[in-house]
């Protein structure tokens, strides 16, 4: 795709620094050049160059790079300037090169678009280019890195290839339903229904780590009133962002905070003690606390060591017959510890962790954040890919079609309304990618974009 406008824009972020990079793309890339540079520099070669005014006076000095077309980030002719990062030497090179005809500022992620409708990415890595600028942990980075790498491009290409290969089985016993061709369609479609389940099943599990990357794992902190949930909040977070009283139901809303532990991101949620009241607004708070607590990765269920042993097994087996069904994990949080002259540390009994605390004095804490990391990091995640929620929702489509269309064959083994799912599926799938895309979906993609990329 050729554009009749060239674009420009500062690479580096705008403010004082020690280099500041303007890169320019497009047709008019050549004449920008021999105006700034007075040539054309030599291809994918570092040139030290003078950057010239309209007068041919030095406005900088640096270093200049000539990527050609299509061998370039964009696929167009594509120049870029590093020189001093003065905001007025910047300002004064961009007005400069914006008095070139057909010069234009670039638009926030414009320069990723039309790499995007060249050809040189798709639209998955387009979009793991601001996740990875984004990234807050070395996970997330990674994880990011791989989808711009391909990665998840891959799976989902993989994915639509299987179906493609179907739909060339599935529509040539259309084409020759007349001929004697030894072909058993039945078993075929079997086959490929099998291999499109396992495939999709994959996807799904390597897209929800992903999400949790990107999103933070949920861990939330639950228990009886006056146990210090709270207070394991706000020393686990280093702040006070949660109202710790010795006063039963303080906390009477879900409140969230996202830390990170040593590279890994969570995101922290505080509920309402779980008990039976007669206070309208703290039930409503509890009926959000399960709600929290059902929807959450990891549970922190903090108990007061204070109270007698037998109650403190009571309550711990009552919560998880309550959440069997859920089969999230749960550590259960001994708090108060200083008030028992009972040892700190982590203890694994029937298969559960219990860790003893002081939310009060900070001791033990340390182990519990080991325990989350080890936790986290006891998940292989190589080759974990960053998905975002258009992603998720695309997949989530398009396995819910093929699950109707495995239906509807197993009902009238009709031929043609199942190539018609298999080509709808294709196309769900290629959304994803970029293969089948709007206009509107790419600007409201790509305006997220920092300027420059």
């Amino acid at each position: 795709m050729i554009y009749n406008e060239t674009i420009v824009a500062q690479v580096t972020c705008p403010g004082k620094s020690a280099v500041g990079i303007l890169r320019i793309s497009g047709v008019e890339a050549k004449t920008v050049a021999m105006k700034i540079l007075g040539k054309i520099p030599l291809a994918r070669f570092a040139t030290y160059s003078n950057f010239l005014d309209k007068n041919l006076k030095v406005l900088d000095k640096g270093i200049s790079l000539w990527f050609p077309a299509p061998y370039s980030l964009t696929g167009e002719d594509v120049l870029e300037l590093q020189g001093h990062g003065s905001p007025l030497i910047i300002d004064l090179l961009i007005k400069r090169i914006l008095s070139i005809k057909n010069v234009r500022m670039a638009k926030p992620g414009e320069f990723s678009e039309r790499a995007f409708l060249n050809g040189k990415i798709d639209l998955i890595q387009a979009e793991s280019i601001d996740d990875l600028i984004n990234s807050e942990t070395e996970l997330s980075i990674r994880a990011s890195l791989n989808s711009l790498q391909g990665n998840f491009s891959f799976f989902i290409k993989e994915l639509i290839n299987l179906i493609i290969e179907f739909r060339i089985n599935i529509e040539s016993s259309i084409d020759f339903s007349e001929e004697e061709i030894d072909i058993n369609i039945k078993d075929i479609v079997n086959v490929k229904f099998g291999e499109l389940d396992n495939k999709f099943l994959q996807l799904k599990n390597m897209i929800l780590e992903g999400s949790l990357l990107k999103e933070g794992k949920k861990i939330v902190i639950a228990g009886l009133p006056n146990a210090g949930k709270s207070s394991l909040l706000n020393i686990l977070s280093y702040s006070d962002r949660a109202i710790v009283t010795d006063v039963p139901g303080t906390t009477r809303d879900v409140l969230y905070e996202n830390i990170s532990i040593n590279g890994i991101y969570c995101e922290l949620i505080d509920t309402a003690g779980l008990r039976k009241t007669d206070n309208k607004v703290e039930r409503i708070g509890i009926i959000r606390a399960w709600e929290a607590i059902k929807k959450s990765d990891h549970i922190l269920f903090v108990i007061d060591k204070t109270i007698d042993k037998l109650k403190q097994k009571k309550i711990c087996d009552e919560f998880m017959k309550r959440i069997a069904k859920n089969k999230i994990p749960v550590t259960f949080i001994l708090n108060k510890n200083d008030l028992v002259n009972d040892s700190f540390g982590i203890k694994n009994i029937d298969g559960l962790s219990f860790i003893s605390i002081s939310a009060r004095t900070g001791e033990g804490i340390n182990i519990l954040r080991e325990h989350i990391i080890k936790i986290e990091k006891n998940i292989n995640k190589e080759g974990i890919f960053i998905a975002r929620r258009r992603h998720i929702n695309q997949i989530d489509l398009a396995y819910n079609e093929f699950l109707v269309a495995k239906n509807n064959w197993r009902m009238s083994e009709n031929i043609e309304f199942l190539a018609e799912s298999l080509n709808f599926i294709n196309k769900i799938l290629g959304e994803i990618t970029g293969r089948y895309t709007s206009s509107d979906l790419l600007n409201h993609i790509f305006s997220s974009f920092c300027i420059g990329k």
